[in-house]
């Protein structure tokens, strides 16, 4: 999406200069004039290819653990009865990250200019997500804007855990895994190529898994740069797909299809959603509204079009449960447990329940998966060794006998 560097006043005159990106001109136009601005002039930036300064502040992120941060704060300062201007220019102050610092920079301009912390966040959406910008719309329409960053950092808290739960789970079978193919790569280029030497002025026949790993050995001296090119644009390519919608959507049944891990993505993205949607109604989001955010930010494809069907059926005046139930794709715990909170008012508490039910379960089951990725892996690992030792060993057991 392109840039747009503009030259506007604020309802007070005062000249603003600035960036803001948006498809067409027109749309850059019709947003700044939203925000209270009067443009005075607006033009596409062109790119500079050779701009590293900017090719890098294309490729910086913000992170979920530095978005946590700055909303803890600023929910401090608010509650102390510091102004909202002042207390984002003393975090801009204190913030390290360059990308999140212009933001807060940009962010300031715009309440200057007589905008809404809503609306001037809403205009950075690689920053702050749909969650996080619909719940501070809801604090500021209610006049609980604290309350409302307190529980997006409460949603924040509890995906990094997630997260953390998911990187502990794997580090061991990462770990084995780049060994074994560091390994592989090392015996390949360095160790097999001086044993071809050796072997080849010997007429004794070479056991299978030397064989193999000669094979290999000159397969990777002759055509590496096909190696080469295999290994870096067959991952862009798949990454290409997946970014697509088809791509996800085979991802998706991909995923759901495994016979162990399947249920476990359903119960991680049940679990996601009825939090999202408990802190979004909480906050005093309308219940179609909330839906609509919980769709957009679902990474589970498959549950995002089940959310947009329940959008529909809820709009044609059907309860939410039913409107789940004709869904497909929820289970009949969580369709209980709102039915339940629908008839007795407590609807935010029952979604609760679904999250630390599922947490549970997520968390039993990652430690009980893990053990048994352990002792599986473990033998992977050895029979890997073995067959090394075999390709490396053999070949001198068998000239020693020949010796003899």
């Amino acid at each position: 999406m392109p840039n747009f560097k503009y030259r506007v006043r604020d309802r007070m005159g005062k000249l603003l200069d600035g960036t803001i990106e948006s498809p067409t001109l027109q749309t850059a136009g019709d947003q700044l004039y939203q925000l209270g601005y009067y443009p005075i002039s607006i033009e596409e930036e062109k790119p500079y290819p050779l701009n590293l300064s900017e090719l890098w502040r294309r490729f910086q992120k913000v992170k979920l653990e530095e978005i946590v941060l700055f909303t803890q704060q600023l929910s401090t300062l608010y509650k102390a009865g510091l102004p909202l201007l002042t207390g984002l220019e003393s975090l801009k102050e204190q913030t390290e990250n360059k990308k999140l610092r212009e933001t807060i920079e940009g962010i300031c301009r715009q309440i200057e200019g007589g905008s809404t912390l809503f609306q001037s966040m809403s205009q950075y959406p690689d920053v702050f997500s749909p969650v996080y910008v619909n719940m501070v719309r809801a604090g500021e329409v209610s006049g609980m804007l604290s309350e409302s960053l307190d529980r997006f950092v409460m949603l924040a808290d509890r995906e990094l855990k997630t997260r953390q739960k998911v990187r502990d789970a794997t580090r061991y079978p990462k770990i084995v895994i780049i060994s074994v193919i560091l390994a592989f790569i090392v015996l390949i280029s360095f160790v097999f190529p001086r044993f071809s030497q050796v072997f080849a002025q010997f007429n004794t026949p070479l056991p299978l898994p030397t064989r193999m790993m000669i094979s290999i050995n000159n397969a990777f001296q002759s055509y590496w740069f096909l190696f080469l090119t295999v290994i870096i644009v067959i991952p862009l390519l798949l990454k290409k797909y997946l970014q697509a919608e088809s791509g996800r959507v085979f991802w998706e049944r991909l995923k759901m299809g495994i016979p162990v891990f399947g249920s476990l993505f359903l119960a991680g993205a049940l679990s996601r959603f009825a939090h999202t949607f408990a802190m979004l109604n909480r906050s005093g989001i309308p219940i179609l509204q909330a839906l609509e955010i919980t769709s957009k930010t679902a990474e589970n494809l498959t549950l995002s079009e089940s959310i947009e069907k329940m959008i529909q059926k809820v709009k044609e005046g059907k309860g939410l449960a039913d409107a789940m139930k004709e869904s497909g794709r929820f289970t009949p715990l969580v369709i209980q447990m709102v039915s339940v909170g629908e008839s007795s008012g407590t609807l935010d508490e029952m979604m609760m329940r679904v999250t630390e039910y599922y947490d549970l379960q997520l968390e039993n089951s990652i430690k009980k998966h893990s053990s048994y990725i352990e002792p599986f892996l473990t033998l992977f690992l050895g029979l890997v060794v073995l067959f090394l030792a075999l390709a490396v060993f053999l070949p001198w057991w068998n000239m020693a006998q020949l010796f003899r």
